[in-house]
């Protein structure tokens, strides 16, 4: 597995055999304060490597995310997301819900932003996702 970032907010990696991006936000996310022009940078980041590693799976673990996504910036990263994934020609994307009932509200109604042929799975459990991508 390489690790493409790895730091007090986010861990990234890509497993080259499973072909698949996996992000994983840190606990520490609940205690900063990022602007709009960090969280849109971490979101282009990510999409890059979706792209970047021609990815067939991703799975964004944001159970521990505590950040929240303001309604203007849900609709840019759904869409920087979702066209990264059909870019990469994305063959599943699973995403593990956040605790935080704020956050996977903002969570909800980013993907619903999403208009590409994408299709993300929502999971409450890590193991049901992984079991979605790789059954």
């Amino acid at each position: 597995m390489k690790i493409l970032r790895d730091d007090k907010l986010l861990k990234i990696t890509f497993d080259e055999e499973k072909k698949l991006l996996w992000t994983e936000w840190k606990q520490e996310s609940f205690n900063v304060s990022l602007t709009k022009a960090e969280i849109k940078q971490i979101n282009q980041e990510i999409a890059d490597d979706i792209i970047a590693n021609d990815s067939d799976y991703y799975l964004a673990d944001q159970r521990q995310r505590g950040i929240v996504y303001t309604i203007d910036l849900q609709e840019w990263i759904a869409q920087v997301l979702a066209q990264a994934c059909v870019k990469a020609n994305i063959k599943r994307a699973a995403i593990v819900q956040p605790k935080d009932y704020i956050v996977k509200l903002s969570n909800e109604q980013t993907i619903n932003e999403v208009d590409e042929d994408v299709m993300f799975d929502y999971f409450n459990d890590f193991d049901e996702a992984w079991s979605y991508l790789f059954g």
